[in-house]
């Protein structure tokens, strides 16, 4: 976890992180974001608590490693005015700017979050104001404001920060365009543009199915559970058109309208709602673009709300004042005001007081009833109370001046704690590679076939042999080198190759063989031991970009890196000696770390795929062409009158170390 509520609760055991995030940051609506009761921006939450009086009281807690720029003493004077404006209020704050990393390859994002209505700041808080604070690391207490046993919380980045976070500082995701290479994190998401062609089953080889043609553009969204579909209304927001439980498949070829030789070599398949039923699409066509979560996409709830260009704090924006008056329909299942990213200018600002406050001496639908001079100053003396930007170092201030860019706390956190995962190391060859030479088929004549092998005559390529009898050969294979816990696997590979449907097997025996395995044992200690010396170098705090680029350098190492797991030693024994043996393609992933002064707890995930197909190399000088077994398995994929299709294994488990 690199980042976390200001104050934490027990979480539940099969609770989701955002569920958490909500028990443990209560919002009092009546003072919620962006906007409050009388129509002037408010660029945070009041978190509620019950603990005022309590002297067990929940500590308030940093939400990210950071430093801290500004932090006060709360005044002893809260039920007396300037402070007790509407009721006793607490002014201790602390403001902490966090550098943090986004995605799977990160980059760096600095936003900051202020904790306004303390009670009590901690001591080791205010004599250390410049220096790095650690995630979770304690504040001090909330407070009070306006009399209700509650504070202030609120996260902000400067203008150029949004560009980095989304890659956009206005209006929605360019789907003329594809999605950034980095960050990358969280759910797929899919632009699919009218003339898609969607199927009733995914095309497989040169069979035809029935085939509709979308008539306008989609907006796929494809996460952990299921596929949820949208298209775009007139007024700008989206249409909900249903979800379809997550149902994907690899294949090596395109639909087969074409000749092979123009196909392309890879499909991913996806199936989706549309107007007129549920269909498959081939997300991996030229015309749809992909984009992640990193996008902050408009179609999943998200928008960028610039339009209002006043300096004042009233909140002047139509959008929002659209969203406010608008109620989701049931199906909507999109957020609004909270997946709002707001623009407007930080609101502890003394000196912009009467630019940002002398609307508040006019008649307005929200303020029925001005402010009268006398009314006005002394809600002055109350801003004034609580405000604090001119204590600012110069470069803070520069990154909170002007228009600021504002969040939904709870949103906020629950969105970047999506992008801790980082990929640590990932083999040179790439995952899904239909293009191999172990992955063609179909491509052989019988008299090339038999030009295999470094002796033909000792060869035992046998065209006599019925399609059944290559098969009975490739079984024998998996009855004499296949023992032990993982046998099966090689029955339930040739089975597939059998049915001649390539793509990406996947199987929870595998996963279990190389989890268990010893290369994978070593490879993992290995891990943990960079990891322990990386934290032991940086002071045990959060893993910088050079951090991880030491540790991927580390992993890569030719003489002291890790071994990839294989199954290269006893495993010609439980088949996957054969099957397998050594690997194509793998990808490692830091999924989180959490660090203390005591050491760390992480979580590594691995993707490992390997080609079921031989190459032309596998039957010339490796032996293997003196093996009916093999020679079997080659002609019913390689000859052109049988064309079985290759596939991908594919592994994936993940385990949890600690140092």
């Amino acid at each position: 976890m690199h980042i976390s509520p200001p104050v934490l609760l027990p979480r539940p055991m099969n609770g989701s992180f955002s569920d958490w995030v909500i028990q443990c940051m209560p919002v009092d609506v009546a003072r919620s974001y962006p906007v409050n009761p009388v129509g002037a921006w408010h660029g945070g939450i009041h978190i509620l608590h019950t603990d005022h009086s309590s002297s067990q009281a929940n500590p308030l807690r940093a939400i990210a490693d950071g430093t801290i720029v500004y932090a006060r003493s709360p005044s002893e004077k809260k039920d007396k005015k300037p402070l007790a404006y509407n009721g006793a209020t607490d002014d201790g704050c602390v403001l902490i700017r966090h550098k943090i990393l986004i995605g799977d390859q990160p980059v760096e994002f600095v936003f900051y979050s202020l904790t306004m209505h303390m009670k009590q700041v901690q001591s080791d808080i205010l004599s250390n104001i410049g220096q790095p604070i650690k995630r979770e690391q304690i504040l001090g207490t909330s407070g009070v404001v306006d009399g209700k046993n509650a504070f202030h919380f609120q996260i902000c980045c400067e203008q150029k920060m949004l560009d980095v976070l989304c890659g956009r500082t206005h209006g929605g995701v360019n789907i003329a365009s594809p999605g950034r290479e980095k960050p990358v994190y969280g759910a797929e998401h899919y632009y699919s543009p009218a003339g898609t062609p969607v199927y009733d089953d995914i095309p497989k080889g040169f069979v035809r199915t029935h085939a509709t043609v979308t008539t306008e553009g989609l907006y796929i969204i494809s996460s952990g559970g299921d596929t949820k579909t949208l298209r775009k209304k007139n007024d700008g927001s989206y249409d909900y058109l249903g979800s379809v439980a997550i149902a994907v498949n690899d294949i090596s070829e395109a639909a087969g309208i074409a000749p092979l030789k123009n196909a392309r070599e890879h499909s991913h398949w996806v199936k989706i709602a549309t107007p007129v039923g549920d269909g498959w699409v081939d997300v991996c066509a030229d015309n749809i673009m992909t984009y992640s979560d990193a996008e902050l996409p408009d179609w999943a709830g998200w928008s960028l709300i610039d339009d209002d260009i006043s300096s004042d704090s009233q909140c002047n924006s139509e959008v929002i004042k659209k969203l406010r008056a608008s109620k989701p329909s049931e199906d909507a299942k999109a957020p609004l005001l909270t997946h709002a990213i707001c623009k407007f200018p930080f609101e502890w600002d003394f000196l912009t007081f009467d630019a940002r406050f002398s609307w508040v001496k006019v008649r307005t639908e929200q303020l029925p009833e001005p402010l009268t001079d006398d009314d006005y100053n002394e809600l002055k003396e109350h801003i004034k109370s609580l405000c604090f930007f001119d204590k600012l170092p110069a470069e803070v201030q520069k990154e909170l001046s002007g228009q600021i860019w504002h969040f939904e706390p709870r949103i906020f956190i629950t969105q970047i704690q999506k992008a801790e995962r980082r990929l640590i190391f990932e083999t040179k060859r790439k995952m899904n590679d239909f293009t191999a030479d172990d992955m063609r088929h179909g491509d052989m004549t019988k008299e090339k076939i038999l030009q295999q092998g470094n002796h033909k005559i000792f060869t035992r390529f046998n065209f006599n042999n019925t399609v059944d009898e290559h098969f009975e050969n490739m079984i024998d294979m998996g009855y004499w080198s296949a023992w032990g816990d993982y046998s099966p696997l090689i029955n339930i590979m040739i089975e597939k190759f059998k049915k001649g449907d390539g793509g990406i097997l996947r199987h929870n025996l595998l996963n279990k063989a190389f989890l268990e395995h010893s290369t994978t044992i070593e490879c993992v200690k290995k891990i943990k031991e960079f990891l322990s010396n990386l934290l032991s170098n940086n002071g045990f705090r959060s893993l910088s970009i050079d951090d991880l680029q030491r540790l991927t350098l580390m992993i890569r190492d030719p003489k002291d890196g890790i071994k990839l797991p294989k199954f290269d030693n006893y495993d010609w024994f439980n088949g996957l000696g054969i099957t397998i043996h050594d690997t194509y393609a793998t990808k490692i992933h830091l999924d989180y770390i959490n660090i203390n002064n005591e050491g760390f707890e992480a979580s590594l995930s691995f993707k490992i795929q390997d080609h079921f197909g031989l190459d032309v190399s596998d039957l010339n000088g490796k032996y293997f062409e003196y093996s009916p077994w093999f020679c079997s398995w080659f002609i019913l994929q390689r000859y052109k009158s049988y064309d079985y299709r290759p596939f991908i294994n594919e592994a994936n488990f993940s385990l949890v170390i600690t140092g």
